[in-house]
This record gives C-alpha cells, structure tokens and sequence, in this order.
C-alpha cells in the first residue's frame, strides 16, 4: 500500500507544482489545478484511514524529486500552456491505469471499494483536463512553416490533362 500512498503524494505534490506554474498565465487553471490538489490530499487522507482500519503499516514516503526542470518556471504563453495541459493529461491517464492494475490485483481486499472511487475520479479528472486542454488557444502555424512551391506544385497538377 506503500506504492498507492506514495503515488497519491506525488500526485498531490505534482498538482501543487502546477497551480503555481499556471498562476501567471491564467488563474481558473491555476485554480483547477490547487482543486485536482486538494482531492489528492482528500483522497491521502482516505487512503491514511482505510489503512487504519485495516492495521497495515505505513511506510514513510518517498520524496518526489523532479528531474527535469522546465525552462522557466511560469507558464508564459500558449505553447507552454498546452504542452503542460498534455503532460498534466497523460500523467493523469496514467494514474488511472495504476489504480486499475491495483484494483484488478486485489493487493488489499478491503481498499477494493476505495480504489474504485479512486479510479472513477481520475477519469473525471481526465475529462476534466482533456476538455480544458481543447479549450486552450488553438495553435497557429506560421506562414514561413509551409515550405515554399507546395502549394504551386499542386496547382500546377490539377492543370494538367
């Protein structure tokens, strides 16, 4: 059970980091962000009373250390934003995945219950991000990105008999 706490406290942590990345660029997603948090911090919590309840033994934590830091620190513009949004997904997606595997696992009959609302709220928490991550400026090409007698060659086929 050590690997669920410590995966919920790298979640929380992860959320936490994110909120304060986004508070520059704009604060409803700095704000969902500190909410995704809270949750996570809610369902340690459940986690820390379940595993009462049950007698196991906790473990400490292990600590969570980024490795890779961004460039900058703020989320500064659209790119940085919709990069951050897709990371923040996939790693949702695959928090899902973790308690499902453990779900399916039966590692602790009696967190089965507690493990299903853990999954069912991190695929509410997916499609809460994936439907702000559309909401998000769409990307624009710039003209210069086209390479130049594309588009001329193209027309120059339909010409042809």
């Amino acid at each position: 059970m050590s690997l669920v706490q410590n995966h919920e406290h790298h979640q929380y942590h992860c959320y936490r980091w994110r909120s304060l990345r986004f508070l520059t660029y704009h604060p409803g997603l700095s704000q969902l962000m500190q909410a995704l948090a809270a949750e996570s911090r809610h369902r340690l919590g459940a986690l820390a009373e379940a595993m009462a309840g049950l007698s196991v033994a906790e473990r400490p934590l292990a600590s969570w250390i980024q490795s890779g830091r961004p460039p900058h620190f703020f989320i500064v513009d659209d790119d940085m934003a919709r990069l951050e949004m897709a990371r923040t997904l996939l790693e949702e997606g695959r928090s899902r995945r973790f308690y499902a595997r453990l779900r399916q696992a039966s590692v602790v009959p009696g967190l089965d219950a507690l493990l299903d609302a853990f999954i069912m709220q991190s695929r509410a928490h997916c499609q809460l991000l994936d439907e702000t991550r559309q909401q998000l400026p769409a990307c624009h090409r710039p003209l210069g990105s086209v390479p130049p007698g594309r588009g001329a060659a193209r027309r120059r086929r339909r010409r042809l008999p």
